[in-house]
C-alpha cells in the first residue's frame, strides 16, 4: 500500500469512528467481513442476523435505543433456495420476494424515517448482479426481487436526499466464497469471463460498504456499485 492510499484509508476509517451502525444479516454472505471492517473503523456497531418479521419498525426502534441513535443501516439479505420458475409453488415465490424485497424495503423505510428527522443517514443494501445484468436459469423470483430493490432504493434516495440521507446498493458477483465449492473446471471457465482475472474477495465488498457508510460519501446517492471485476459494466 503506497502512502497516498494509506492516508485515504486512514481518513475513511477516521470519518466512521463513533458512527452508530446497524448491520442486518451479519452472518450472511459478505456480512462477517463487513462487520469486521466496521469494528476496525471503531463504529458503534449492532449486529442482527435476521430481518424483522414485521414492518421493520421494531428492529429500528430497538437499534436506536441500544445505540443512542442510528446513523447507518446496512442490509445483507439472507440467501434463498432457487429453482426454475415452472417448478416453484406460489408459496415459494412469495417467500423469495418477501425475503429479498419486502422485508428489506420495510426496514429501509423505517430507518429512513428516523434518519430524515435527524437530518443525516446512510442506507446501504447488498444485492446480486442478477437483479441488474439479465436472466440466469432458475433465479426468476430472486432476480425480480433484486431488480425491484434497485428501483425502490433509487426512489427512496430521491425522496430522502434533501434530508441528508443517502441510499445506495452494492451488487456483488462471483466472489470466492460463492465459487470455492464449484468444480475446478467451472471455476476456470467463469474466471475467464472476468476482466481482472479472479474472483472477488469479501474484504473488497466490506471496504466498498465503508465508503458508502461514511460521511465522505455524501454526494453519492441512488447508485448501485458493481463489484464484478469488470464482468458487468454500466
Amino acid at each position: 500500500m503506497n502512502l497516498e492510499i494509506a492516508r485515504s484509508t486512514t481518513a475513511l476509517s477516521a470519518s466512521l469512528e463513533g458512527q452508530r451502525v446497524l448491520l442486518v444479516g451479519a452472518s450472511n454472505g459478505v456480512g462477517p467481513a463487513v462487520a469486521a471492517a466496521l469494528a476496525q473503523a471503531k463504529t458503534t456497531l449492532l449486529l442482527d442476523d435476521d430481518l424483522d418479521g414485521g414492518d421493520g419498525t421494531a428492529l429500528i426502534e430497538a437499534a436506536i435505543e441500544r445505540l443512542g441513535g442510528l446513523d447507518v443501516l446496512i442490509i445483507s439479505a439472507p440467501p434463498v433456495h432457487n429453482k426454475p420458475v415452472l417448478e416453484m409453488t406460489p408459496e415459494e415465490m412469495r417467500s423469495v420476494v418477501e425475503a429479498e424485497l419486502v422485508g428489506p424495503a420495510l426496514l429501509m423505510q423505517a430507518a429512513a424515517r428516523h434518519m430524515a428527522k435527524s437530518g443525516y443517514g446512510r442506507i446501504i443494501a447488498f444485492m446480486s448482479m442478477s437483479g441488474k445484468a439479465g436472466v440466469h436459469h432458475g433465479v426468476a423470483p430472486y432476480a425480480a426481487a433484486k431488480g425491484g430493490m434497485l428501483t425502490y432504493m433509487r426512489v427512496l434516495a430521491a425522496e430522502t436526499a434533501e434530508h441528508g440521507v443517502t441510499v445506495n446498493a452494492i451488487a456483488t458477483a462471483l466472489f470466492e466464497a460463492q465459487t470455492n465449492t464449484m468444480p475446478q473446471e467451472k471455476q476456470d471457465r467463469l474466471r475467464q469471463q472476468i476482466p481482472v482475472g479472479r474472483f472477488g474477495y469479501n474484504e473488497e465488498a466490506a471496504h466498498a460498504a465503508l465508503y458508502l457508510a461514511s460521511p465522505l460519501s455524501g454526494f453519492v446517492t441512488g447508485e448501485c456499485l458493481n463489484l464484478s471485476g469488470g464482468r458487468f459494466m454500466d
